[in-house]
């Protein structure tokens, strides 16, 4: 990995917490000043080994139905982003640091294909971003939990020959599909390479205001 920390961008008027419990996928419990409050969670992933009780969160008012809104949690030292909302925004600003795409010209985002939307197309090359937080003895895993969809997404991108991105949001030395959780998204993933498809997973780092780009990881022998 080439070691770099170029800023992305700041997440401005961020409150720190405690996370208590989360009562559905979309909703967490928080304390806050001796208080509890609802917050949305935005991630659809397990997030098991992340969202504890007791752990330090950081959140921001909501402009949504509830009151505020988790943006990353604390393990282990490091701050990890959990809104998953920010992933067009941050591969909008990776896309134009990367070599790869240095004479791309059109960019256009939410591009339909079959079933599915992708998020991007550059110059009318499908890329689609998808967001790792699960990270074992320094792999990052994809996914954390089964996801039909994603598998639609890598199917859609294996036919139109497009990209895919992945946003490594923890440390971690390599990138692999998590077989374990998800078989059928992990062959899909297997059958994108051996059919050429250009897999890019990117580190990223969070220290609690600004998120930074480190550089590309490996992508596992899989």
């Amino acid at each position: 990995m080439t070691n770099q920390k170029i800023p992305i961008f700041e997440i401005p008027n961020l409150m720190k917490g405690t996370f208590i419990t989360r009562p559905n996928r979309f909703v967490g419990e928080i304390k806050s000043k001796g208080k509890r409050e609802i917050a949305h969670i935005h991630d659809p992933g397990r997030l098991k080994e992340l969202l504890i009780k007791g752990v330090d969160v950081l959140f921001t008012h909501s402009q949504g139905k509830l009151k505020y809104y988790i943006k990353a949690v604390k393990k282990e030292n490091e701050w990890i982003l959990i809104d998953s909302a920010l992933h067009s925004k941050i591969a909008l600003k990776i896309i134009k640091l990367l070599p790869e795409f240095a004479n791309v010209k059109e960019i256009k985002k939410e591009v339909s294909y079959g079933k599915s939307r992708l998020d991007f197309t550059l110059d009318g090359v499908p890329l689609e971003v998808k967001g790792c937080t699960l990270v074992r003895d320094g792999f990052a895993l994809f996914p954390d939990a089964p996801t039909e969809r994603g598998t639609r997404h890598v199917e859609e991108i294996i036919k139109h020959k497009g990209i895919i991105l992945i946003l490594i949001l923890r440390k971690a030395r390599e990138f692999a599909p998590n077989k374990e959780t998800d078989p059928k998204f992990t062959e899909k993933l297997i059958e994108a390479r051996k059919s050429g498809i250009k897999i890019i997973p990117v580190q990223l780092r969070f220290d609690g205001k600004t998120i930074y780009y480190i550089g590309k990881i490996p992508l596992s022998i899989f």
